[in-house]
């Protein structure tokens, strides 16, 4: 099994120590209240396609040991990585893992934080890589294979039982992109550009998964709302066309709520389509978490149907659960 690299090596690693010290640093920030918004996963992956933000929220970490054990780990196979590979190689490494696990966490799950899913990376690598590179001959013994085992199975436990959400898909992506990339580089003939083509469609999936098909596949219930608040800023700018299609796709998410359905009544009404919006309506007012302002509007709006064929009912978006309000130039 490797040992640590002593720090006074410090100077020969610049990646792998940056990366550490950004770590420290960033993890300081948020626990004593700064404001960190910026390494965090959000809907901005997917509604402005920040996916550097994959690669900021690797550095916080929730605690002491979370922090500890990502940068022991870290550093260990960091600092063999950069020494084989070289500094501008072992980064882009880097960036890749961090893409990749960070990006699957947020397509199906909440998003995450911390070195883990890089960290996983790293060890899938080697543990390839030990087998078939002289050059890491003994960087990963059976112990630690067990260990990260054990550990990635504990926390899939933990998660499920509501103990401690853990970013379990960051770690299994981390590792089948290690092991990919192992395979990548030690590989002969179909070997190295299967797994080659292999890691390239994963990425793929990964990147479509976390953009484009985000509203469709995320698991989590944070996905709704954030189609909510990107078509109720499309309706405060007056983009009328797409926030219906955004709202269009909120109310189809799982466990939409009457909300969703509610402002999509208010995105058509905008648009001139008072049919659709007495449609809305009326299915918001009917659903178990409904209230009256939702009833009054579908009663309303039936009411002014039923008076004219040109009106205009006046109304305003409901804020989505947790976000701050939203103007949508409705009335008050």
């Amino acid at each position: 099994m490797l040992r640590p690299t002593s720090l006074k090596e410090i100077p020969h690693y610049p990646v792998t120590a940056s990366v550490s010290v950004a770590a420290i640093a960033v993890t300081i920030m948020w626990w004593t209240g700064q404001n960190v918004d910026a390494f965090f996963m959000d809907g901005q992956v997917w509604a402005k396609w920040e996916l550097w933000r994959a690669l900021s929220s690797t550095l916080p970490h929730v605690n002491f040991f979370h922090l500890a054990f990502n940068l022991y780990w870290f550093w260990i196979f960091g600092t063999l990585m950069e020494r084989v590979f070289g500094h501008f190689r072992f980064a882009g490494l880097i960036v890749l893992l961090a893409l990749g696990s960070m990006l699957a966490e947020f397509a199906l799950s909440s998003g995450g934080v911390g070195l883990s899913g890089v960290g996983y990376g790293l060890w899938g690598m080697l543990w390839v890589l030990e087998k078939r590179d002289a050059r890491f001959h003994d960087a990963v013994d059976e112990q630690t294979s067990r260990m990260f085992i054990g550990w990635f199975v504990l926390c899939i436990v933990l998660t499920v039982i509501n103990v401690m959400p853990v970013a379990n898909i960051a770690h299994g992506v981390g590792a089948v992109m290690g092991a990919l990339l192992g395979l990548a580089i030690s590989g002969k003939g179909s070997v190295k550009q299967t797994s080659r083509a292999g890691l390239a469609a994963l990425l793929v999936f990964i990147l479509a998964g976390a953009t484009i098909f985000w509203p469709y596949i995320n698991l989590s219930g944070h996905a709704e709302p954030e189609v909510e608040r990107a078509a109720l800023d499309a309706l405060d700018q007056g983009k009328i066309t797409p926030a219906v299609k955004l709202l269009t796709t909120a109310t189809t998410m799982r466990h939409a709520p009457a909300r969703a359905w509610y402002n999509l009544g208010i995105a058509y009404e905008k648009a001139g389509k008072f049919a659709e919006a007495s449609t809305a309506f009326t299915h918001a007012s009917q659903m178990p978490d409904s209230d009256s302002e939702m009833d009054q509007a579908a009663q309303n709006v039936k009411k002014l149907l039923n008076q004219s064929d040109s009106f205009r009912f006046p109304g305003q978006a409901a804020e989505t659960n947790n976000l701050p309000p939203t103007d949508t130039g409705t009335n008050k």
